[in-house]
């Protein structure tokens, strides 16, 4: 089970090497890699420390959180989620 979670991991480290055009792919990718990470430490960490998991599941949702509003930031700002469009000039 161990080996699944660590394909899923590295199955979503793949686009973020590939793609890294716009910042939709980007998040998802991250966000495909936090879910193989904590299906690894279920399988791998004893069920006695809740604490750890729950701490966990708090620091992806509040990565969740501020990748949404960058996403929202940058389509208000530049007009879309392009990386390459990102410029200090444009500001």
């Amino acid at each position: 089970m161990i080996e699944i979670s660590f394909m899923m991991y590295l199955v979503g480290m793949m686009p973020f090497l590939k793609n890294r055009f716009h910042m939709m792919t980007v998040l998802l990718s991250f966000e495909f890699m936090y879910l193989g990470l904590f299906l690894m430490m279920v399988f791998s960490v004893l069920m006695n420390t809740y604490l750890l998991m729950v701490m966990y599941l708090i620091m992806i949702v509040a990565e969740a959180s501020l990748g949404l509003s960058l996403l929202v930031i940058m389509s208000f700002f530049y007009g879309n989620d392009q990386i390459m469009s990102m410029s200090m000039l444009k500001c």
